[in-house]
């Protein structure tokens, strides 16, 4: 089975087209790159591209980064170690990184963490404490989470399932 190629756009086809998807979602300078590469832009093509885009304020890579931050917290309830690699990894500059991290309210991130750890605690048949709490802190950090988040946080939660085992209330 032969793999389908994108067909090869012009630099008017390509600039069109980016606007259009610029227009509908945030798109940071790399993702840009990454799709004008795909359709065979030449390099300088590339650049006069990305460059009237960002003139046009099509690509706002601080603007990205913010809108980034609020999806991955609301949606994928990442923290925000996982976020910021993220965005590095997108070559947003750290210092945008670090602003749009300012936006993220510790106490709300701190009760979807309890809630997504909670649920995941249901779902662990372990009977051994300290093997639940390996599989929480495990989950935590996949999430992006840093240990000093995670450990007051697992360390209550199991032992506050614990307690209720003993007097009776999850019987």
């Amino acid at each position: 089975m032969e793999l389908k190629q994108p067909r090869q756009k012009t630099e008017a086809e390509a600039l069109a087209a980016l606007a259009d998807r610029c227009a509908k979602a945030e798109v940071c300078i790399a993702d840009a790159r990454r799709l004008l590469f795909r359709w065979a832009i030449a390099p300088q093509a590339r650049e006069r591209i990305i460059e009237k885009l960002i003139s046009d304020r099509f690509i706002d890579e601080e603007r990205y980064a913010q809108a980034f931050v609020r999806d991955k917290l609301s949606f994928s309830r990442w923290g925000n170690r996982k976020i910021a690699q993220t965005l590095a990894d997108k070559h947003i500059p750290h210092d945008i990184i670090s602003r749009a991290l300012e936006q993220v309210d510790p106490e709300q991130q701190q009760e979807k963490l309890e809630t997504d750890l909670r649920r995941k605690l249901k779902s662990i048949e372990e009977k051994k404490t300290y093997k639940k709490k390996e599989k929480l802190l495990r989950f935590g950090l996949s999430r992006g989470f840093t240990p000093d988040q995670l450990i007051p946080t697992i360390n209550h939660l199991v032992e506050g399932e614990e307690e209720e085992w003993q007097s009776g209330s999850l019987l």
